[in-house]
């Protein structure tokens, strides 16, 4: 959870992206209370800040929406990433079938599945080094040119 002081820096670092953002005791209070239940921390909240405000939203106002919206996809908290992860953890055998596809998986299973996805995300990357050696693809020689 964020300190109002640190609420303060935020909205600092907003308002010097964005003229309309302001700072003021009100405004800190009413962020600090919209993101007393949410699980994020300083460079969290100044990397979706920065997000924003580079992104396609950039002309919109910078908001508690963007803070939380960044932390569920991080967390893989959002309903489309547990859906996502629930039929991954099924496909490989971690939980049973009948687990509901929209609740939330128990840790141990996200560490697992996290460990699984970086295994095969590496060993796909070794892959891929492979292919970009001479001759990669496979050289054929002159086959199918004509000599």
């Amino acid at each position: 959870m964020m300190t109002k002081k640190e609420i303060g820096h935020l909205l600092l670092l907003a308002s010097g992206l964005d003229r309309f953002v302001i700072v003021n005791d009100v405004t800190t209070d009413a962020w600090l209370r919209a993101l007393q239940d949410v699980d994020v921390n300083l460079e969290q909240a100044k990397q979706a800040c920065v997000n924003h405000y580079t992104g396609p939203d950039a002309g919109r106002q910078f908001t508690v929406a963007h803070v939380v919206a960044l932390v569920t996809v991080d967390n893989r908290s959002n309903l489309n990433a547990i859906e996502a992860d629930v039929r991954s953890a099924k496909a490989r055998g971690l939980i049973e079938k009948s687990w509901p596809s929209r609740n939330l998986l128990p840790p141990d299973i996200r560490d697992a599945l996290f460990t699984l996805r970086e295994f095969e995300r590496r060993a796909a990357t070794d892959r891929l080094a492979l292919d970009e050696g001479d001759g990669v693809p496979a050289d054929v020689g002159t086959v199918g040119r004509s000599l």
